[in-house]
């Protein structure tokens, strides 16, 4: 996807063992939407036991991943022809990590969308465990829609959070083309006619206490008043320019509707989500600057962690995964 609305030409979906097959249902909608081609994709992780099952079995321990890609292609292929109703769909069965065969996928076949459903990761393993969705929302190159199994293939209220603070960026013109990437994805996941698109900022006053603290008493709640009046203005100026100019850039589309909150955004973002009903939070996944080194940053991840909805992480251009640096 380019900085402004572009639109995906190729969308890989990430086959899993559900009869509900959402991510499928999802990317299919999505390609019939935008008149691109759909590719699945499913993965065989090589068991850590491999070798105590081959002695065990006496079978060769290729010989027992050949049966695993045959006996997998053969169910992920009778849940496609369920789903798709004979509908032909490229299928491809890689061996290895998932992340790292998706994402050579991506790179391969030149896929430029990923629909995967989300993995549930609650308690302890949340923190001790690098998940494959966790992976690809740092690594993979391109947007990464991770659907839960309730979801609604096609969302109609969708959440774009982005972050108006760019004066304060070391990269202000990096994080203001990622902003207009995120709401140009929410856009266009968007499609339905009744369809909107809130574009949240999670704004903070962060100078009030030193205005508390260095004030005289009498002038310390006008001056901070004052101080956040102004800072609120400002954000609210910036949120206006900033949906002129993504109007002007994508056109016809959803409603936008601009939504800020005060807050720091792993709590805003989100309450927001679970207040309005999202159906599905977008959001850049830009953390510091260096573009080929960018990752998913902490404020980010926990927020992800923490949503109940689906997410749809897209990166900022000139993003190069550090899997396929040469």
């Amino acid at each position: 996807m380019t900085t402004g609305p572009g639109k995906p030409r190729k969308i890989l979906a990430v086959a899993d063992a559900s009869e509900v097959q959402i991510a499928l249902q999802s990317a299919l909608t999505l390609a019939d939407t935008l008149g691109a081609s759909l590719e699945v994709i499913a993965c065989v992780e090589p068991p850590h036991d491999l070798s105590i099952l081959s002695r065990l079995s006496g079978e060769d321990p290729g010989r027992l991943i050949e049966e695993a890609v045959e006996r997998t292609r053969e169910e992920v292929r009778a849940r496609l022809d369920a789903t798709m109703h004979d509908t032909p769909l490229d299928l491809s069965v890689a061996v290895g990590k998932a992340y790292l065969e998706i994402i050579r996928h991506v790179a391969r076949s030149e896929c430029d969308f990923v629909v995967k459903k989300a993995e549930p990761l609650s308690g302890i393993d949340r923190f001790l465990f690098a998940s494959t969705d966790q992976h690809l929302l740092r690594k993979c190159p391109c947007p990464v829609w991770l659907q839960t199994p309730t979801a609604s293939k096609s969302p109609r209220r969708v959440l774009a959070a982005v972050d108006l603070d760019v004066w304060d960026a070391a990269e202000p013109e990096t994080l203001a083309a990622l902003n207009r990437r995120v709401v140009a994805a929410a856009c266009m996941v968007a499609d339905a006619p009744d369809a909107e698109v809130i574009v949240l900022h999670a704004w903070e006053a962060i100078g009030q206490g030193m205005i508390w603290a260095f004030s005289g008493e009498s002038d310390a709640r006008i001056s901070a008043d004052r101080y956040v009046n102004e800072i609120l203005d400002a954000r609210h100026d910036a949120m206006n320019k900033f949906l002129a100019q993504v109007r002007t850039e994508i056109g016809q589309g959803p409603r936008l509707l601009p939504r800020l909150a005060r807050g720091a955004p792993e709590t805003v973002i989100h309450d927001q989500s679970r207040q309005l009903a999202a159906e599905l939070v977008v959001m850049g996944t830009v953390a510091r600057t260096g573009l080929s080194g960018v990752f998913i940053g902490n404020t980010a991840e926990n927020i992800i962690n923490s949503l109940e909805c689906p997410v749809l992480a897209v990166k900022p251009d000139g993003f190069v995964s550090p899997l396929l640096r040469g």
